[in-house]
Formats: structure tokens, C-alpha cells, sequence
């Protein structure tokens, strides 16, 4: 049996803990979850360090689930440099409470499973950012 593939949500302000507590009062507590929120007074150079220290703690050998919460921001900008030095990573961006409480309630399957489910039931509000970055990473190597 695999185990729970473990969450590391990232997001600017408090919007990821937040939304960690909202899953949490509608299926119960929630293991291997981990939260990072980028304050305005951040450095950048540390949230960096504060993601890969994270995803090296988390990670069991199955891969990780990174949910930030939207493009082309720095939480999407830095989790895309950490998936282009460790594959395993499943990163969505763009992710909501019905996002993150389906993400929850199939951790127990391969990444790849997880990718499926939130490209179909989600496919307007959710973006794999992992899967357009090696698309574009093969087509750049072809050259």
C-alpha cells in the first residue's frame, strides 16, 4: 500500500493556511500538510531555502503535491524552479477549498492518478504547471 503522498501549499498572504483550516473542519485534521505563506516583507532568497527545506522533510520517497495559488506569482515562480530539480513534484496552480479537499481525499493514489483528478474535475480553475514546464523543457532541448 502507498502511502500519503504529503501537501505543501504555498500562497501569498494567509490564503493557504486558511484554506488548510477550511478542509480541515469540513474531512477532520489533516496529516503531512505543510504551509508556507509569503508575507510582503519576505526575502525571496528565504522562502526559497524555507520550500526546498520543506519539500526534503516531507518528501518519503513517493513525491510531493505542491499547490500554490496562482500563476506567474512568486509562490508558482519558486515551487516551478524547485519541480525543475526534482521531478516527483505534482504542482498545481490556481488551487481552491474544492481543489485542495479533492487532493486530501485521494492522497493515498500515485501522483499521476492525483494529476488526472484535478485536470478533470477542475480542468477551468486548476493548472498543472509541472506538465506545461516539461513540455516546454522537451521542446527546447529538440533544438
Amino acid at each position: 500500500m502507498q502511502t500519503e503522498i504529503p501537501v505543501i501549499l504555498v500562497s501569498h498572504g494567509p490564503f493557504a493556511q486558511g484554506a488548510l483550516s477550511c478542509a480541515e473542519m469540513l474531512i477532520g485534521e489533516q496529516r503531512n500538510v505543510s504551509v508556507i505563506s509569503l508575507q510582503p516583507e519576505a526575502n525571496i532568497s528565504d522562502v526559497r531555502a524555507t520550500l526546498l527545506e520543506t519539500y526534503l522533510s516531507v518528501n518519503k520517497g513517493n513525491g510531493v503535491v505542491i499547490l500554490v495559488d496562482m500563476m506567474g506569482g512568486s509562490p508558482c515562480n519558486l515551487a516551478s524552479e524547485l519541480f525543475l530539480t526534482y521531478p516527483d513534484i505534482l504542482l498545481f496552480c490556481g488551487f481552491n477549498i474544492p481543489t485542495l479537499l479533492e487532493v486530501l481525499s485521494n492522497r493515498d493514489l500515485p501522483r499521476d492518478e492525483i494529476a488526472t483528478i484535478i485536470e478533470d474535475v477542475f480542468p477551468g480553475s486548476c493548472f498543472n504547471v509541472g506538465k506545461t514546464l516539461h513540455a516546454e523543457y522537451t521542446q527546447s532541448t529538440d533544438l
